[in-house]
């Protein structure tokens, strides 16, 4: 892995996510629906949930916590979402912004770089992060 992919930054949990419909159009051919327009705001709270994170970036913009990464099951497991279903959110996989009540995502303003520019370190294997993270500790 790439030092460039991973990052310190705090994790947040939203505790309020409401859609409010201000207006609302949609298109039927019999019964089926053909289009479907709507506009509205949503009202939305959060709380911090973890702070200084060590989070990874995975393809198409999701982070992973260092923390419940445990295994390359895990890396097959994100790697298949990703590319089979789509970037799923839940599980392992934040994006930086909630979706629902009581899911969890990264704040993109909190987010630096966990390796100097100037460090030489070019891959790092997870385990080996984990560990150092563990022996700091």
């Amino acid at each position: 892995m790439k030092t460039d992919k991973i990052f310190l930054g705090n994790i947040r949990k939203c505790t309020k996510y409401e859609v409010h419909k201000v207006f609302t159009c949609s298109e039927y051919i019999n019964d089926q629906c053909i289009g479907s327009d709507s506009f509205g705001y949503v009202e939305r709270d959060d709380e911090l949930f973890k702070e200084n994170a060590i989070l990874i970036k995975i393809e198409n913009g999701g982070y992973v916590d260092l923390e419940n990464f445990n295994s390359i099951l895990d890396y097959i497991r994100i790697y298949r979402d990703i590319k089979k279903d789509g970037f799923r959110l839940g599980g392992l996989m934040m994006s930086t912004s909630p979706h629902c009540a009581g899911s969890l995502f990264v704040d993109q303003d909190s987010l630096t770089p966990y390796y100097a520019k100037n460090q030489q370190v070019t891959d790092i294997m997870l385990k080996r992060l984990k560990q150092q993270v563990k022996d700091n500790k």
